[in-house]
């Protein structure tokens, strides 16, 4: 499975294929050899992969006609079968759209299956990343580098930088970032570089700036100047979630006691300053109002008001909202005379969401919203390491939604992530796919429980215990690897291991009270529904609840 999906193919067939070596020539060999590094050879008497990368500036490997842009991230591939292997033409029009090329084909070197045929790839969104804009311990430094390593391979090409919690970008804005500190952006926009993703600083001002203020100003371009300073280009400012009112008296007389025009002031008057220090910086802007229907007073006056090169993050109807529509996305745009750049709150779990771990699959996001949008900004949760299987079927959606098939894309996902224990894991994970998305929680459960329950009332316990048994049979194995393996990624993932613990023992028990509904067995479950309804974490859909409570009454 080429996982995003390639846009426009002719392919023939696809083979079984484990070249011992591969050759390279043509355009930027050297990189593309450091790129393929572990089986490339300038000759071999094997079975070979012989790529041939060819640099073009035709209008065909430069322009998306779907969305009527050009890119540099388009690549054609041609493949043939040829004595010792399979000769792979490439066709690009720069590093980047090599980088992206080779991507594909180290992913086939990977799965060991190769197609003969042609391939036209290119991203339908233009904009595709995710921003660290969670409240929550910020990540380690090689977790971020791990993660812009791996999404950039699967297609994304942005990052926001914008924790919460670092106070250098919130709480003490004004201040100047240490030297440790300063250093590892520096590392990580190098990181970025090298894989082809724009960096985007963040600085949230909102909670203490006086708007009005030179000196408040003068902090701001300092801080923006550092960063420069370091070959930071991109910047976000954020004046969400902070009062709505202005609280400086200084400010309600100079902006009219509106708390817009402040910001508008604001927002063009940095951007103006970037533009000064180089024409190559770009500015997003995160509005007081960042949600709603899209034109009301706030964000159309804001957007009227702002520079036509600013872009504005937008979350959709509601904070975290279960559709992004095309209609939607085209009132923002009528109202604001651009284009919204979505702040997408998934898989995001934090404020009142913290109980719930969301590893599901992004969903309710229109195939065409990439005509009428900037691109979409994934908000990633506080856990790092399960952020990753949501954010991988965010890559599959954004590159290729006409193509994008949420539940076979996270499946995909968990099998990238967990390989050989994957299925092993599914059991758990079909437990997690709640969120504030319109997405079935507990579909392997709920189809376990439905035959049961058919079974049990048609008269067939055989049946309805044969059910039980072979879900329960996936479901121990499931446990005893969660609480058996040293993995990081299991370890964030143990809150809701001990849930499911407590639901796997809950699924015995009503199992026993199909054979034997006595006193005793009802006390062991009623037991143990009370502690799973009083564990915090969320799990399960309600089906296990009312499945429980059901065999109580028998």
């Amino acid at each position: 499975m080429i996982y995003p999906a390639f846009q426009k193919t002719d392919i023939a067939e696809w083979i079984e294929f484990s070249p011992e070596k591969v050759l390279i020539n043509g355009f930027d060999r050297e990189y593309a050899s450091e790129f393929l590094t572990d089986k490339c050879a300038d000759s071999c008497k094997g079975n070979a992969l012989y790529i041939d990368i060819i640099k073009s500036n035709t209008k065909a490997v430069e322009y998306i006609d779907e969305s009527c842009r050009v890119t540099d991230e388009k690549y054609l591939l041609s493949a043939e079968k040829c004595d010792g292997g399979v000769h792979l033409w490439v066709t690009v029009s720069c590093r980047k759209s090599l980088f992206r090329a080779l991507c594909r084909i180290k992913g086939m070197l990977k799965e060991k299956k190769f197609f003969i045929g042609t391939a036209e790839d290119y991203p339908l969104f233009a904009e595709r990343g995710y921003i660290e804009g969670f409240y929550g311990n910020p990540w380690s430094f090689e977790n971020r580098k791990m993660m812009i390593e791996l999404l950039s391979h699967y297609g994304m090409n942005t990052h926001y930088y914008a924790p919460k919690d670092d106070p250098y970008h919130r709480d003490k804005w004004e201040e100047l970032y240490p030297e440790k500190e300063l250093s590892e952006l520096s590392a990580m926009l190098e990181i970025c570089n090298k894989n082809f993703v724009d960096f985007y600083y963040c600085i949230a001002p909102g909670l203490s700036m006086k708007y009005s203020s030179e000196e408040d100003f003068c902090k701001l371009a300092c801080k923006a100047e550092q960063l420069y300073s370091i070959g930071i280009r991109n910047f976000g400012l954020l004046v969400d979630d902070i009062p709505e009112n202005l609280y400086f008296d200084e400010d309600k007389a100079v902006f009219s006691g509106e708390a817009v025009n402040a910001h508008i002031y604001l927002c063009n008057r940095f951007y103006g300053y970037l533009k000064n220090l180089s024409p190559d910086c770009r500015l997003t802007v995160c509005p007081l109002q960042y949600h709603g229907k899209g034109d009301e007073y706030y964000i159309s006056k804001l957007g009227k008001g702002l520079a036509g090169g600013i872009k504005i993050f937008w979350t959709g109807k509601n904070i975290c909202s279960q559709e992004l529509t095309v209609r939607e996305a085209v009132i923002f745009e009528n109202s604001t005379n651009r284009k919204p750049l979505y702040w997408d709150n998934f898989p995001v779990n934090d404020a009142e969401m913290y109980n719930e771990m969301h590893i599901g699959y992004i969903n309710g996001r229109e195939k065409d919203l990439y005509r009428y949008s900037d691109g979409i900004i994934s908000n990633t949760m506080e856990y790092c390491l399960s952020s990753r299987i949501p954010l991988l079927t965010v890559c599959d959606y954004l590159w290729n939604p006409v193509a994008y098939n949420g539940f076979d894309s996270w499946h995909k996902a968990c099998e990238i992530i967990f390989g050989g224990e994957k299925e092993t894991l599914m059991p758990f994970f079909d437990n997690l796919l709640t969120s504030c998305l319109k997405v079935e929680n507990s579909p392997m459960l709920n189809a376990c429980l439905y035959d049961a329950q058919q079974s049990f009332y048609g008269g067939d316990i055989d049946g309805a215990k044969a059910a039980l048994a072979e879900y329960i049979l996936k479901l121990e194995k499931c446990c005893q690897y969660l609480e058996s393996v040293d993995n990081p990624a299991i370890r964030e993932l143990s809150p809701w291991a001990e849930k499911q613990k407590i639901a796997l023992d809950m699924i015995k028990s009503a199992a026993v009270i199909l054979e034997n509904n006595g006193e005793e067995n009802k006390s062991k479950l009623r037991d143990l529904l009370r502690k799973y309804l009083n564990h915090s974490k969320t799990l399960c859909d309600f089906s296990l609840q009312s499945f429980a409570e059901r065999m109580l009454t028998l």
